[in-house]
């Protein structure tokens, strides 16, 4: 069964790879694309704003359902629409027609992201290779992002705007074809006579704050989140000073995602090792130290330098937070809870670079980034904290 479920989760991976790089193909050209469609700017944030919004709608309660009617399903209608969404992208004439298609990619993105995290967790729930295997899918999917966005431009430059979107819809093809003749549509059958539990609104928020682990997963992933906001945002900004040149930046944030796509692997030995507590609060250290060579250095080589080391800490949290959720939260209400989870990761990425425009009308860059830096390490005290605590305790 082991074996089963192991070979499903390399399949799963695969799918997930092929989202993962057909989601990047517009990342180079969808402004551009919109800004085709209107001139007014309000209206194009307003667009990613709405996506944002009805992604979050719509996570706990998608989630809650596969975890009543079995994840593949959902998957499955995820990729189809996979395949209609940028088509209708692709012909919309105006910028309320792309608002509407936003709609239907929230639906696409809950059930291929946080559900599709939930169904391989599942997979790997009972695995002790766990991180190393997380750490593989977090390795080729960091490569497969930055060559879709390769290719997007690509296509863009040597076809038209459009082409991208024609590309996703191909990708998606091929991975509802993988998913149709490898999934097992089974229905989702509770054996027990126990009536069928009644779940609120606010049931997902109590769960994960009456499990200390989960509690130490939410402080872990706030401060990790915040840093993750900006760094789009914040680090361009404080690289282009540095550097005078665009390309720089680009070269630096290259290096990082080849640095995460050899240490995953590793990385995720590493936690299995040594356990998912220990991992997060090393890969805080790491993205502490590291950061505080961010936000102080004017040696641009040493920023870079720095930068790479970060992006090892980036690599030890990824497999540290699969396994926090894959050991600590119940198969029958996985969906609900990275339903949740992704509500919440949504909404720090949204604050955070708020915040930070707030901060730089009266700081400079690197010391909005000092800041920044600073909560990884209160966030490393409250990790270290609730371990030592509630955590420890209970492992003895």
């Amino acid at each position: 069964m082991k074996k089963e479920n192991l070979q499903k989760f390399f399949i799963g991976a695969l799918i997930a790879t092929l989202a993962t790089t057909a989601g990047y193909l517009i990342a180079p050209i969808e402004v551009r694309f919109l800004s085709t469609l209107t001139n007014n700017s309000i209206l194009i944030g307003l667009t990613f704003a709405i996506g944002s919004l009805v992604f979050a709608f719509l996570s706990i309660w998608v989630g809650r359902l596969s975890d009543k009617l079995g994840r593949e399903k959902f998957i499955l209608i995820g990729l189809l629409l996979g395949i209609i969404y940028p088509l209708f992208y692709a012909s919309t004439y105006n910028i309320f027609q792309y608002m509407g298609v936003r709609c239907i990619w929230a639906f696409s993105g809950v059930a291929i992201g946080p559900i599709f995290m939930a169904y391989l967790q599942d997979l790997l729930k009972d695995n002790k290779k766990k991180g190393y295997y997380f750490g593989i899918l977090f390795s080729v999917q960091s490569i497969s992002g930055s060559v879709g966005a390769l290719l997007g431009g690509i296509l863009s430059d040597s076809y038209n705007l459009a082409a991208p979107y024609y590309a996703i819809s191909f990708i998606f093809l091929l991975a509802t074809i993988i998913s149709i003749t490898q999934f097992k549509f089974k229905e989702k059958k509770d054996k027990s006579k126990m009536p069928e539990e009644k779940r609120d609104l606010l049931f997902s928020l109590r769960y994960m704050f009456k499990k200390p682990e989960l509690v130490f997963y939410f402080f872990q992933n706030t401060g990790f989140g915040l840093g993750w906001g900006i760094k789009p945002f914040l680090w361009p900004i404080i690289i282009y000073e540095l550097a005078g040149k665009d390309i720089i930046t680009g070269c630096i944030f290259a290096t990082m995602g080849i640095m995460a796509f050899f240490v995953l692997p590793f990385a995720g030995k590493f936690v299995d090792k040594n356990g998912p507590f220990h991992g997060a609060m090393i890969a805080m250290s790491i993205l502490g130290c590291s950061g505080l060579v961010l936000a102080f250095s004017k040696d641009l080589s040493i920023i870079w330098i720095a930068a790479a080391i970060y992006a090892i800490g980036e690599a030890v949290n990824g497999p540290a937070q699969a396994i926090l959720l894959t050991e600590n939260i119940e198969s029958k209400y996985r969906g609900e809870m990275l339903g949740l989870d992704a509500v919440l990761d949504r909404s720090i990425q949204t604050i955070s670079p708020f915040i930070a425009g707030l901060f730089l009308t009266f700081l400079a860059p690197q010391e909005v980034l000092f800041f920044y830096i600073t909560v990884y390490w209160i966030t490393l005290l409250i990790l270290i904290y609730i371990y030592n605590t509630k955590i420890k305790i209970k492992q003895k």
